[in-house]
């Protein structure tokens, strides 16, 4: 089982993975439509918990093993969603 870790930026959709109840616990970012990447459960991903179904840039160390792809979140920049209208970044 190969393990990779490195810094890199993300551009993607914030999507829950996880619920307590009624209430988002944990997120991923959807890259490309395809590439989900599960966010470390720390104060930065606790943020992004409020941004549900909205397109941000995240930097911050990926971890991936055979199995998933892992992002312990640095920083992150909600984007304006009328920006990518007619964009085709994803």
């Amino acid at each position: 089982m190969a393990l990779d870790i490195y810094e890199d930026s993300l551009y993607g959709q914030v999507l829950p993975s996880n619920w307590n109840g009624d209430t988002v616990s944990g997120v991923l970012i959807l890259v490309d439509g395809e590439e989900e990447f599960i966010v470390e459960h720390d104060e930065n991903a606790e943020s992004l918990t409020a941004h549900v179904e909205k397109w941000v840039t995240v930097t911050g160390t990926i971890i991936e093993n055979d199995e998933e792809l892992r992002i312990k979140v640095l920083n992150f920049t909600v984007e304006n969603d009328l920006d990518y209208i007619s964009d085709d970044n994803w």
